[in-house]
């Protein structure tokens, strides 16, 4: 017999789709068009999607008894991961559970480097054979082209219509080279309609840039949330979600290529041209993203010992992924370092130049896996920090992503003030604010070294009377009130709570850490370094004198930090527009060194004293 269906009408959109039985809710929106907002990747964990059912609603399931208040049970409220759908159901979807695209860095420092191509369009016009020029036709075209013709290699395939070719253009082609290999022949002179497309394949976000290869010109870019986050913020949802769905990675793989397709179709539009104009690209990811990209199953990098398939550079034929340009264009993946320390990292090396630096430099990507690197010309070493999701608004009461109503910074005056994503009110906060609101109640004593927040009664007597209203309890924990219920677009306070600062305090502490591990492989004290780079979006928008006093940072002087913006997009740019950065690329992956912090002896110690705030005066600087 057929299963029975049900039809679900999502509010205010009035979209209906029909469902089968013990269809999750989560996956019925999807079939609407709504991406909701699932951190833990439906795990019932985060408590972030929350739904309204109107009228009778399902039995709450053990997750949302532990998640949900008694009021929202009674109210109808159910997480989308939870909610089987057993009967025709109108289901409201509150502004907080949907997922809105963040603010995406596209910007990046590039440094110095040289514009030389790995496919590239020679115009060419040969004398045609005759009794005093026997040579083959092969040998003419390799002769027209360069003076080092010898050195260029022509598959059979091209050789079998290479005389037809000839003739029917009159000895006159373009050339589609590709490092030391004649690609194919086009008619007539073609040298300005080469195009490429490079990519940074992050975790929550997707970036392409559109550059001329005929004259190394930057055209456009583009970026897109990475459609792989209805499957969870994480990687290692990810592979879970491979693991223990049939067909999970061709999914995962599927939803990645078309959002490839789509930000390729902005950009070429954008520029008037087509997309059969994009003959190369290249991509950068983390170890897990570049995994999905090429279809090889991510698996091992989840389960220890965590090692990846491959590390060093793949080169594809686009079309074999599902790339929609031009049926010849190749897909070059810079090389990663090991299972959590990826090519996107490469990528923040080779655009900031610290394997040519003579002083000894730590660059940090700030995310839910945050990458450091130390080091110079002599020597690097790597590591990965499991922060946690935390800076990106998961497992915060009121977090969210870098989106429109997020509070990005918070100053406390006479009272809490907050700027908000937008200008509007505030939905909730997002991770400069987070960092912000804890450094300020940290400066003001209303935080302590510990991370507690101060009762009421114990607050300091000099604290001005706004702030102290501020505090407030939540489940019977102290509280700060960052928004008040009147002033925020939900209709009720938005608060930093007590267990807020526990998951900030946890993710400063293993990114520190970390910064301590490598720091002091390489023999340094990360106090005393010549500069700290700040990469990726996250790094870009904090304030770096909080992120200091947190201790997220080392304590040394704000001018020695520099953010360096999307360092690893940049990376893959060059890569497109270079063939040395790509032997530089490689290079940086074989040598580089990786420290599994795991296996240390030293890093729960360092860890567990990391989550300390440090103690400190007063003082707020941009």
């Amino acid at each position: 017999m057929p299963r029975e269906t049900f039809r679900v009408t999502f509010q205010p959109e009035g979209r209906s789709v029909f469902a089968l039985l013990g269809t999750k809710a989560v996956e019925a929106a999807g079939q609407a068009g709504i991406v909701l907002n699932t951190p833990c990747g439906g795990e019932g964990t985060c408590g972030k999607c929350k739904l309204e059912v109107r009228g009778a609603a399902p039995e709450p399931t053990d997750a949302e008894r532990q998640r949900l208040t008694r009021d929202e049970l009674a109210n109808g409220v159910r997480l989308a991961c939870q909610l089987a759908i057993d009967r025709d159901m109108v289901i409201s979807v509150p502004e907080a559970t949907r997922f809105f695209e963040q603010v995406v860095l596209t910007e990046g420092k590039e440094r110095q480097y040289s514009f030389d191509p790995n496919v590239r369009k020679r115009y060419v016009e040969m004398p045609e054979p005759s009794v005093d020029d026997l040579r083959s036709d092969v040998d003419r075209l390799k002769d027209a082209l360069c003076s080092g013709g010898d050195d260029l290699q022509v598959d059979l395939w091209l050789v079998r219509e290479l005389s037809a070719r000839l003739r029917a253009e009159r000895f006159k082609v373009t050339a589609v080279l590709r490092g030391d290999e004649i690609e194919c022949l086009e008619s007539g002179d073609t040298t300005d309609s080469i195009w490429g497309v490079s990519f940074d394949i992050g975790t929550t976000t997707i970036v392409g840039d559109l550059v001329n290869l005929a004259n190394g010109e930057r055209a456009g870019v583009a970026s897109r949330t990475n459609p792989q986050v209805h499957f969870g913020d994480d990687v290692v949802s990810r592979i879970r979600y491979s693991e223990e769905h049939a067909g999970g990675l061709n999914e995962l793989h599927k939803r990645l290529m078309n959002c490839m397709n789509d930000i390729v179709l902005e950009l070429v539009e954008g520029a008037g041209v087509n997309a059969t104009d994009v003959y190369e690209t290249t991509a950068v990811g983390n170890t897990t993203m570049t995994h999905i990209l090429l279809g090889i199953d991510p698996s091992p990098i989840a389960h220890a010992p965590y090692v990846s398939v491959f590390r060093e550079a793949q080169e594809v034929r686009a079309s074999a992924l599902g790339l929609d340009i031009h049926p010849n264009a190749n897909l070059h993946v810079l090389p990663n370092i090991a299972g959590f320390v990826g090519s996107d990292t490469v990528g923040v090396i080779l655009a900031s130049g610290m394997m040519h630096s003579e002083e000894p430099r730590i660059a940090i990507d700030i995310g839910t896996n945050g990458e450091v690197v130390v080091g110079n010309r002599n020597r690097l070493i790597a590591c990965s920090c499991a922060a946690g999701p935390a800076f990106e608004g998961a497992r915060i009461r009121y977090g969210m992503r870098a989106t429109e109503g997020a509070i990005s910074k918070v100053v406390l005056n006479e009272e809490v003030e907050v700027s908000v994503i937008g200008g509007g009110r505030a939905t909730g906060m997002c991770g400069s604010g987070l960092i912000d609101a804890v450094a300020e109640l940290l400066r003001v004593g209303v935080i302590g070294e510990s991370g507690r927040i101060a009762e009421p009664h114990t607050l300091p007597g000099t604290l001005p009377e706004g702030i102290r209203k501020a505090v407030v309890s939540c489940d019977g924990q102290p509280a700060v009130v960052l928004v008040a219920a009147h002033r925020s677009k939900m209709g009720e306070a938005i608060l930093l709570t007590q267990r807020d600062v526990r998951e900030v305090q946890l993710a400063k502490g293993a990114i520190w850490a970390g910064i301590q591990v490598v720091s002091s492989e390489f023999g340094l004290n990360p106090r005393e370094v010549s500069q700290v780079l700040l990469a990726g979006g996250f790094g870009n928008f904090i304030r770096r004198s909080n992120a200091k006093r947190i201790g997220l940072l080392p304590d040394l002087p704000t001018s020695r930090i520099e953010f360096i913006g999307n360092a690893a997009a940049v990376g893959a740019r060059m890569a497109l527009k270079c063939r040395g950065c790509r032997a530089e690329a490689e290079m940086i992956s074989r040598t580089t060194e990786y420290v599994e912090l795991a296996n240390r002896p030293d890093f729960q110690a360092l860890f567990m004293d990391a989550m300390m705030f440090p103690g400190g005066g007063e003082g707020s600087e941009q």
